[in-house]
């Protein structure tokens, strides 16, 4: 099957990711973001609500947060098209105006963050053309990865969608000593994160155990193959 020109590599995945972080410590320094208060958030918190009027973003110091999107006609009505780990900025589209939320922003593990004023961010990104230019070439490549999530969030068989999913979890994930590759995260979770029903996530799930790519238990999957699981993705 030939590989769709539109989608997006692990390399500009990579590079998007990395772009992320650069352009939130570039913005945690200025605003004296070590001075600021802690805020711990359990498993499914959300943190912003679709339609509610944004003044302030997270920092992510652990954790992962996802940006749902709620769209009738997919198969759970939702679609996670980008997510931020510890380190990145919950940036979507609230800068520079006053927009009400396009989607959630939910604790899709346990969290730790530190809230940063909009109106603080764009006095950095004003007065530092640097830091402009750092975030337009960040925005590029996440409006590319969106679009692309997005995409295969509609088009693509759920195990895709699912490998997709695990993929990008697995970018996101600090090394362990025994270098296993282990996602701690249940099956309704994983559903959430590619948008499809979590019946629908266990048969897939449980096809992969059985070829070998997965090793499932309680509230952890195992990643055994990450070439097969690379391989359905193509």
């Amino acid at each position: 099957m030939l590989k769709q020109p539109s989608s997006i590599s692990a390399v500009e995945l990579q590079n998007s990711q990395t772009l992320s972080r650069q352009l939130a410590q570039a913005i945690a320094l200025p605003v004296d973001l070590k001075s600021r208060p802690l805020h711990n958030f359990k498993t499914g918190k959300i943190l912003v609500k679709a339609g509610d009027s944004v003044a302030r973003l997270p920092y992510v110091m652990s954790g992962r947060l996802n940006a749902v999107v709620h769209i009738p006609g997919t198969q759970s009505g939702q679609i996670v098209p980008i997510a931020f780990g510890p380190g990145e900025i919950a940036l979507l589209s609230y800068l520079f105006n006053r927009l009400p939320s396009g989607s959630d922003l939910v604790a899709s593990q346990p969290s730790t963050i530190q809230w940063i004023s909009i109106e603080d961010i764009e006095s950095v990104l004003l007065y530092d053309p640097e830091v402009m230019v750092l975030l337009v070439r960040f925005l590029g490549l996440r409006l590319r990865e969106v679009q692309a999530r997005e995409r295969a969030g509609s088009a693509r068989s759920v195990i895709t969608r699912l490998s997709a999913s695990l993929i990008r979890i697995l970018a996101d994930l600090p090394t362990r000593p025994d270098a296993r590759l282990l996602i701690q995260a249940t099956h309704e979770q994983l559903a959430s994160s590619c948008g499809v029903s979590r019946p629908k996530t266990s048969l897939a799930l449980k096809k992969m155990e059985r070829d070998g790519i997965v090793l499932l238990g309680r509230k952890w999957v195992e990643i055994l193959s990450t070439k097969a699981l690379r391989d359905l993705t193509a």
